[in-house]
């Protein structure tokens, strides 16, 4: 028995930490803020680089980006799933940002 609450011990331990849904790079870092928009719990560093948890709402990823581009500002980055937004698309993306 407490060879298997050992073992079950170091599996828990040596098992990584889930990577983010989605990421981003913010073009003018600034302050930290943490937000949920569309279901993703978002936070994001006073350097720039934002990471978000959770499921996300089921939307494509343009939509997805114009969203958050909305809310935190222009990106260099955009990622969901691994997959990043190429220059065309994150020129799209920007398009929604406040002014």
């Amino acid at each position: 028995m407490l060879l298997m609450t050992l073992i079950s011990a170091t599996l828990a331990v040596a098992q990584p930490a889930p990577a983010p849904e989605a990421a981003a790079t913010l073009s003018a870092p600034g302050e930290a803020r943490r937000l949920v928009l569309d279901g993703r719990s978002w936070s994001c560093g006073p350097e720039g680089a934002c990471v978000a948890r959770g499921p996300g709402a089921s939307q494509p990823v343009l939509r997805e980006c114009r969203r958050f581009v909305a809310r935190f500002g222009m990106v260099t980055r955009y990622e969901r799933d691994g997959i990043a937004l190429t220059e065309a698309e994150l020129a799209q993306c920007n398009a929604a940002a406040r002014t």
